[in-house]
Order: structure tokens, then C-alpha cells, then sequence
């Protein structure tokens, strides 16, 4: 409180300093300007001798008052305002002008010392005017250090407040398993509050560990309404992944609940896992690994042998449907090797140096599909058996967005019926794969358990931003907010 006094006090002071000399030099100002119209020539003999030697002002005299007038009303302004309003903004505006002016009192009173002065302004008075202004800056700086002190002293207040919040903050960690197999380090959310891990839960399990936790971290645990109602101190859950459709968003919205998720922390890698399959599938690497080890190259007569079919990616067409940042780095990998690349998106991208096509256009140009697209409503089933019919009889299908976004048994169709020559899917419509899926046992299919997003790498970025996440919410700055 004593603080705070002393702030207005010193405002107030610079400010009533400020008015001085601003009213004193307007008064040497109009008073001189009248004095030397035509019709007003009631002068002393020092004043007549003055205005015989000298004239009318020059135009850059006139420039130097004008903006010297212009700077003290400024100054006078906002000295005003820092004083009735304390603030760091304030107080800059009101020094900076009180420089300016102080630097054309001076040029103003070199001129009247070396009694080159345009203007009939009393000596006495004028030094007056520059006296208050200097007094004015010196009390703003006092001012303006106080001030800085106050705002740092108010950060790390709040810096305090902020990091004993955390410690009181329970974060609940679901699905830990599904993001380590014991070569993470989690201490990044550890230092974010009181950490309690595990791996999969049911829904009545989620209950009971959550129903005094203020944070859920999940990757693809549903968090729906019950659970919430269930867990009345939960205001923040993050994903440990992109897609947020194992949350009921828009009821976390109506109770105060903030989402954020993890974008494109695994872009290269589902880029690679991508040409993983289709460099697997051009060359056929798999089919001979497995024909050798089976030693048919030994029984071979010659040095090399090739039942299997091997093309290269050069100059074939690759179709990418969803242009987000995987879809981007599939495309730059694509034309290192010197592919035809055709983009397939809803939202029409700002920049993008290859053809756009429609989705029926990209299934009957491809030699490669590939989905980077979110699962929607829009794009559930978009691959399915009446695309899949006009596709390429060597085309080849991949997908690592959603397993919705294809329908298993119109795949399994395609492959049975050598509509298509293969396909790979790292994700199904159910996870963990069930017994009875359609795509077991297909020909020609490369089927890998959602892995496209696992690199170690890729892993660690998670961990990283996840973390960002809630220590920017903490930080009352949440971002990748979800809605």
C-alpha cells in the first residue's frame, strides 16, 4: 500500500512539473506571437531593436514551436494518465516526449543566447519552463523505476503462485503403456504436479483413480460424460496423440474442461512408415527376404533370381489425400524420387506446386494411394468397393489415417479379387485388431498395430508437448486447445 502512494505521489509531482512548464512556455509563446502582429507593436525599445535586427520568424522556428507545442501537450497528456493510471506504457510515452521537448527548449534557447531569437520570449520565464521539464523527466524516471520494480516483483509473485499450484496439481497419466516400453522419461510431466501412472483402464476403473484429479492425460482412454460428472476437479485433460474423438469435447466445454492434443509431433514419422510399405511393395523385399532365408537361393542355378515383381517408384503416380503437414512430407518424399504427385484435399491449400484432383480423380490416377486425412463424417468409408473398382489393377493402397476411413470387408474384396495389387494398413476400424477382421489372412496385404506414430523420436516429441501443453495452460496460456 505504502508503495502504491508513493507511485501517485511521484506521478503526480512529475505531472504538476510538467503543467508548469507547459504553461509557462504557452504563455511565452502566444505572448510573443501577438506581440509581433502587424497591429501589436506596443514593445519595449529592446523588443523593437530585436524585431528590426531579426524579422519575422523563419519557417524552421516556426517548425521547431509547432512541434515543441505538439510535444508538451503529449507529455502533459500522458503524464496525466500515468498518474491516475499507474503503468509502464504510460510513463514511456510521457518520457519520450518529455525528451523531445527538452531537446527543442534547448535548440529555441541557443538562439536566444547567441541573441538570434525569432521569438520575444522573457529569459527568466523560458528557464523557468526548461527547470520544471527537467525536474519533470527526473521525477519520471523515479517513477518509471518504481514501476519496474513493481512488475517484477508482481512476476514473481505470480511465479510463485503459479509453481505452488502445481505442486497441489494431480495429474492422472492413463494408457502409459501405449507410449513406453521403458525408454521414456516422463520427469517433464512429473514437474508439473503429483503424478500417478497406468497403463489401460476400464470405464470404472478411470473412475476411481480420477475422482480427485485435476489433470487426465490419455491417448485414446475415452473421457466421456459420465466420467467427467465423476471427476468434479477436473478442469484440464491432454492427449498423448491428434485425434481427440475418444473425448466428448463439446461436454468438456460445457463444464470448464479445457482439451488440448498433440499435433504433428509424428509427421516424419508416418511419412516414412508410408514408404516403408511402398518400397516394400515395389520392390517386393519382403517376399524375397523370406524366399531366401527359405534357401532358394542356394537351389538357385544363377547368381540372381526374380519370380517377384520389382518397379520403380520414378515417374509413377502417387495420390495423396489430405494435404496437412503428413501429407506434405509424403509429397517431398515422393518427389525425391521423382514420382507424379496429385493432392486430394478439402480445404483448397494456399501454396501447393502439384495438381489438385478430386478423390474420384485421385482413385483412378494412382499408382499409389495414401490417406493423411482426419476421420469425419465426410471421409468415413471413403475408401470403399465402388472407388476400389476403378482404380489401377496395379495399384497399391495405404492407409495410416483412421481405420473407418476404409471399409475392411470392400478392401478385403478388392485384394481377394485382385481388383487391386495390394494394400498396407497400420490402423482398423477396431483396436486391438479383433479375431474375426476381414483383413486377416488377405493376400498380398502388409498389416502393421498402429505403429506408424512410434518412433523413439517421435516419442519424445509427445512427452514434450504434452507437457508444453499443460504448463501453458498453467500458465493461464493454454494452446493446441480442442473444441
Amino acid at each position: 500500500m505504502k508503495r502504491k502512494y508513493l507511485i501517485i505521489t511521484v506521478a503526480v509531482l512529475a505531472a504538476l512539473c510538467l503543467t508548469l512548464s507547459v504553461c509557462i512556455y504557452w504563455y511565452l509563446n502566444i505572448n510573443s506571437m501577438a506581440k509581433l502582429l502587424p497591429d501589436k507593436r506596443d514593445l519595449t525599445d529592446e523588443e523593437t531593436i530585436i524585431i528590426k535586427k531579426t524579422g519575422y520568424p523563419d519557417w524552421k522556428t516556426y517548425i521547431i514551436t509547432y512541434f515543441l507545442m505538439l510535444f508538451t501537450l503529449i507529455a502533459l497528456i500522458s503524464g496525466w494518465i500515468a498518474a491516475a493510471r499507474p503503468g509502464l506504457s504510460s510513463s514511456s510515452v510521457t518520457m519520450i516526449t518529455q525528451l523531445l521537448s527538452l531537446g527543442l527548449y534547448a535548440l529555441i534557447f541557443k538562439d536566444m543566447i547567441q541573441e538570434k531569437s525569432k521569438f520575444l520570449y522573457d529569459r527568466k520565464l523560458f528557464i523557468t519552463a526548461v527547470a520544471a521539464m527537467a525536474l519533470s523527466i527526473l521525477l519520471t524516471v523515479v517513477y518509471a523505476l518504481i514501476m519496474t520494480v513493481k512488475k517484477r516483483k508482481g512476476k514473481q509473485v505470480k511465479l510463485t503462485d503459479i509453481e505452488k499450484s502445481r505442486a497441489e496439481t494431480k495429474i492422472t497419466v492413463l494408457d502409459k503403456c501405449t507410449l513406453t516400453v521403458g525408454d521414456i522419461d516422463f520427469s517433464k510431466l512429473d514437474a508439473l504436479g503429483t503424478t500417478e501412472y497406468y497403463d489401460i483402464l476400464t470405464k470404472e476403473e478411470i473412475i476411481n483413480v480420477c475422482r480427485d484429479t485435476d489433470v487426465i492425460l490419455c491417448n485414446k482412454a475415452v473421457i466421456d460424460r459420465e466420467i467427467m460428472d465423476s471427476c468434479p476437479k477436473l478442469k484440464y485433460i491432454g492427449l498423448f496423440a491428434t485425434g481427440y474423438n475418444n473425448i466428448d469435447v463439446k461436454y468438456a466445454a460445457e463444464k470448464g474442461i479445457t482439451v488440448c492434443n498433440a499435433p504433428n509431433y509424428s509427421t516424419n514419422s508416418v511419412a516414412q512408415l508410408t514408404f516403408a510399405y511402398i518400397l516394400n511393395h515395389t520392390t517386393s523385399l519382403d517376399k524375397y527376404n523370406e524366399s531366401t532365408h527359405n534357401g532358394e537361393w542356394v537351389k538357385a542355378r544363377a547368381f540372381s533370381y526374380f519370380p517377384y515383381p520389382i518397379n520403380e517408384l520414378h515417374g509413377k503416380n502417387i495420390c495423396i489425400i489430405g494435404y496437412g503437414a503428413i501429407g506434405k512430407q509424403v509429397a517431398k518424399l515422393a518427389d525425391a524420387f521423382g514420382m507424379r504427385i496429385y493432392i486430394a484435399t478439402r480445404t483448397k491449400p494456399k501454396e501447393c506446386p502439384y495438381p489438385l484432383v478430386t478423390v474420384d480423380e485421385a482413385f483412378r490416377l494412382a499408382d499409389y494411394l495414401t490417406v493423411h486425412c482426419p476421420l469425419t463424417e465426410q471421409t468415413k468409408g471413403l475408401i470403399n468397393a465402388e472407388r476400389l473398382k476403378t482404380m489401377k489393377k496395379t495399384a497399391y493402397v495405404i492407409n495410416t489415417a483412421r481405420g473407418a476411413v476404409a471399409d475392411e470387408y470392400a478392401l478385403r474384396e478388392a485384394l481377394d479379387k485382385h481388383i487391386i495389387s495390394g494394400a498396407a494398413c497400420d490402423v482398423l476400424t477396431v483396436e486391438p485388431m479383433r479375431e474375426d477382421d476381414p483383413l486377416i489372412g488377405a493376400d498380398n496385404i502388409t498389416l502393421t498395430p498402429h505403429i506408424a506414430w512410434a518412433s523413439y523420436e517421435a516419442r519424445v516429441r509427445l512427452i514434450s508437448l504434452v507437457a508444453s501443453n499443460l504448463k501453458a495452460y498453467q500458465n493461464g496460456l493454454p494452446q493446441n486447445t480442442v473444441k
